[in-house]
């Protein structure tokens, strides 16, 4: 069974969200969130065309927007055309991509837009054919092991995970275990608070993913199935837990914002969802407390 070279180090990096406009799309953040800009709005070239990207900081996590120049038929416009505005990929920082790429081909799993760059570094993705409907992005970074700036952390947010619809979970924890440095952190349990999903938790390259999976048993709110029937397995949401939780969602309902499924949990854990209508098609969750 192909699995991890030995040596292989990996970090995750970004998530990345498709957006027709960056300057729209970051108002919305910066207006909002307690976010810190990394890079400002940049230009650039690659296998898949031209486009402008800009990221910052959330929670201890990185955003990246990318947009397409109007009226252009490059990715980002093809992507937002065929499923909407939201969540293009994820991406993570390797020490070196080869062996991971030949390790990955061996295994069946369909690589694209593989690029080399003068400076050294390396990009390919794994198809979403391959990765529960997920485009996963690795970058090589030449000097990987140097000293990294520390994200900030105010205190006032933390990212805490990404979550995946996908039909079988046991599937994605096996393709995950093989091909990252990975540790379940929660093995597949059917949710305690309504019972109409089941999930599972696990580390990935430093990060936290959370796989949902429609329940065994037939629910009225199988919010999972729904998804998978209407965009197929992918990128769900986001999930960010506050400290100014009752003060946020009191300035997003008054400013218009649409705020969904308020609810608790039975350990009194409190929540809500901001709606992908309202937040250039990604769903995002938010918890009281950090």
């Amino acid at each position: 069974m192909t699995r991890l070279p030995e040596g292989i180090k990996m970090r995750f990096d970004h998530v990345s969200i498709a957006v027709k406009s960056i300057d729209l799309a970051y108002d919305f953040f910066q207006r909002y969130f307690p976010i810190h800009l990394r890079s400002e709005k940049t230009p650039s070239e690659q296998t898949a065309g031209f486009f402008y990207w800009k990221d910052f900081h959330l929670g201890g996590f990185t955003i990246e927007l990318i947009e397409d120049p109007p009226r252009q038929d490059g990715f980002v416009n093809k992507f937002i055309a065929r499923q909407g505005e939201g969540f293009h990929h994820l991406s993570i920082e390797v020490n070196s991509l080869p062996p991971v790429l030949e390790a990955l081909k061996a295994g069946g799993v369909r690589i694209v837009d593989e690029q080399k760059f003068d400076s050294g570094a390396m990009t390919a993705f794994i198809s979403p054919r391959s990765a529960f409907g997920a485009l996963i992005q690795f970058w090589q970074v030449p000097d990987f092991d140097a000293p990294q700036n520390p994200i900030p952390r105010d205190g006032l947010a933390h990212f805490d995970h990404a979550a995946l619809a996908v039909r079988d979970i046991d599937k994605a924890i096996d393709f995950f275990s093989r091909y990252f440095p990975s540790r379940l952190l929660r093995a597949k349990h059917v949710s305690n608070s309504e019972g109409n999903f089941t999930l599972a938790h696990m580390e990935v390259a430093g990060f936290k993913l959370e796989f949902l999976q429609s329940p065994p048993h037939a629910v009225e709110n199988d919010f999972v199935g729904r998804f998978i029937e209407r965009h197929g397995e992918g990128i769900h949401h986001i999930s960010i837990d506050l400290k100014d939780f009752d003060a946020m969602r009191d300035r997003l309902k008054a400013d218009g914002i649409r705020v969904v499924d308020e609810k608790s949990n039975r350990r009194g854990e409190r929540q809500f969802f901001v709606s992908p209508r309202s937040a250039f098609g990604t769903l995002i969750q938010l918890w009281d407390g950090i």
